[in-house]
């Protein structure tokens, strides 16, 4: 039977049997290194050239997302300034939403740095959990702008005020012409990276809020409505509450090691492999965003343990393709 890679070492695989007559015998170890492939001296040139890509790809996005962050940043505090120098509630609530799109300029960032970081031996997964740690926290910060916003627009909604609405117009204008900048920025860097595609959607959602309170301020000016203002600003926090929701959703799923694909879909497709009998004690969970875990136990038949290679191979090769799952950890029975 081929030996079994892992790293430097070389080591025979070890196969677990349960209910055998044999079991005095033998001495059966039930611990299985996976993820063999066979390819693996074929493709090595073809990994060294991805590698010097990927480094390039992410030395670009780092440069896109630092200049991306910084625009953000610098306008998000103009608008805090300019909001209550003007008293314009929509205006404090757009610069919060800014806000929460530098928060996501920042995690894609931090992504991008810890993935280049090299973790001390007893950091087994690394530093990929204060990216989630970080969006935990934003998300209650979050949650706590928001419950501000509310307030302020009822004391207003109650005690009406006028606002400057020029100032706030030209500031509101800065902001959206500062989304269009940053929208190009990002398309500068790699199309195909997850975090740039969700900072760019997030600064998507800055760009239509930015438009909506410029056409809000327009109708103030013409008709001195100012509790358009109110609507406004509250219209902008139930679109950051909703952002909120959904960190405090992943990040808390994912703190709490929830699986982050359907257990049962992945059981029944694994086991459409007529060589696996059954697949059990099933564990799978995130350690960061797309990186995917999975230990399991795979009962297979003693006639086939000779191929045990090629029923591994074909298992990863499955996980990979349908659920994303590269990182895996399997224990064979028979």
């Amino acid at each position: 039977m081929a030996n079994c890679k892992f790293g430097l070492n070389d080591h025979k695989p070890f196969i677990s049997e349960k209910s055998n007559h044999h079991h005095n015998d033998k001495k059966h170890n039930h611990n299985f290194i996976s993820n063999i492939k066979k390819e693996e001296h074929i493709d090595s040139a073809h990994h060294r050239d991805d590698g010097h890509t990927h480094q390039d790809h992410r030395k670009i996005d780092k440069k896109v997302l630092k200049w991306a962050l910084g625009i953000t940043l610098i306008t998000m505090f103009l608008e805090f300034f300019y909001g209550f120098l003007s008293n314009s509630l929509a205006l404090i609530s757009d610069a919060i939403h800014m806000f929460t799109h530098s928060f996501a300029l920042i995690i894609s960032l931090l992504a991008i740095i810890v993935a280049s970081k090299t973790a001390p031996i007893s950091k087994t997964f690394g530093y990929y959990r204060i990216e989630v740690i970080a969006a935990f926290i934003n998300g209650i910060t979050i949650i706590l702008s928001i419950i501000w916003i509310v307030y302020e627009a009822y004391q207003r909604f109650v005690e009406p005020q006028t606002i400057d609405i020029k100032t706030a117009i030209i500031v509101a204008i800065i902001g959206l012409f500062v989304n269009i900048t940053t929208g190009i920025i990002l398309m500068q860097g790699d199309k195909n990276n997850i975090n740039l595609k969700s900072a760019f959607v997030h600064m998507l959602s800055d760009a239509l809020s930015s438009v909506a309170i410029i056409i809000g301020y327009i109708v103030i000016y013409f008709t001195s409505w100012y509790f358009i203002d109110i609507i406004l600003a509250v219209i902008v926090a139930l679109v950051i509450l909703k952002w909120a929701i959904d960190i405090l959703k992943n990040s808390t799923n994912t703190l709490l090691e929830s699986s982050p694909v359907d257990v049962k879909e992945v059981k029944e497709y694994i086991e459409r492999n007529e060589k696996v009998l059954e697949l059990h004690d099933i564990h799978i969970w995130e350690i960061t965003a797309d990186m995917y875990n999975m230990t399991a136990h795979v009962k297979i038949d003693k006639k086939d343990l000779e191929n045990y290679e090629d029923i591994l191979y074909q298992i990863n090769h499955n996980l990979k393709e349908k659920f994303k799952i590269v990182h895996t950890t399997f224990q064979f029975e028979w």
